[in-house]
């Protein structure tokens, strides 16, 4: 299994990182191991046409042999509850009764030093461009709850209560940290899913960057699922 080292990233969502450690298979491997069918072989130039027929026909399961471990940084924790509910990969998420959201550092109470933190939705900053009435007031109430939490918290932790008692006060927009192993098959699936214009926001800028990811590392897959399946178009939107 390659292991990436440094790790391929994409940033996404004003502090989070989308980075593959590691893959097993290359562009090609559901073509051979599809072979093993009818005891068949083929050169590089066969395969390439092997793996669009593949996709073609849709008969996925080879590319159940290609499988990526991301570590996913820096998403709000509604976001990984939502990768939870894939539930073909396999995800170990970073556990808040165990460890503190400031991880230890200390905390900006500004809006950049809160969003390393929580994720702050592009919407609430463009509230400042709106016509919502006092809409300053509002985004300064959003920047104060998420303070106010955050503050509370550490002084709950301080005065003895556990953290997994402690976390339930926390923001659902707190930045989590993930590993998330899923093989191409299951990523398809995904893929079909959330780059939907009907997905999260947060989601669609997720799914765009694994797509960026697999262009590097199998750009013959990715490219002819995404034309052949009509999601190039999503990344448009």
């Amino acid at each position: 299994m390659p292991i990436f080292d440094p790790p391929i990233k994409e940033e996404i969502l004003g502090g989070g990182l989308v980075l593959l450690e590691e893959m097993m298979g290359d562009d090609l491997t559901p073509a051979r191991v599809a072979r093993i069918s009818y005891l068949s072989s083929g050169d590089e130039e066969a395969n390439k046409k092997l793996l669009v027929k593949l996709l073609e026909m849709k008969h996925f399961s080879p590319f159940e042999q290609q499988v990526f471990r991301f570590k996913i940084e820096g998403i709000p924790m509604y976001i990984g509850e939502q990768l939870l509910r894939h539930r073909i990969a396999s995800p170990l998420k970073r556990s808040f009764r165990y460890t503190s959201p400031d991880k230890g550092t200390i905390i900006e109470y500004t809006p950049e030093g809160l969003n390393k933190i929580v994720h702050i939705p592009p919407e609430f900053f463009e509230l400042r461009e709106s016509h919502i009435q006092n809409k300053e007031e509002l985004l300064k109430e959003i920047l104060d709850h998420i303070k106010k939490s955050i503050e509370l918290y550490q002084k709950l932790v301080e005065s003895g209560l556990r953290k997994e008692a402690a976390r339930t006060i926390l923001p659902a927009g707190l930045r989590t940290s993930l590993y998330w192993t899923i093989n191409m098959r299951s990523l398809m699936n995904f893929l079909e899913q959330r780059l939907s214009p009907k997905a999260q926001w947060e989601m669609r800028q997720l799914a765009k960057a694994v797509v960026r990811i697999l262009y590097k590392v199998v750009p013959l897959t990715i490219d002819n699922y995404l034309k052949i399946s009509g999601l190039e178009a999503h990344l448009r939107d």
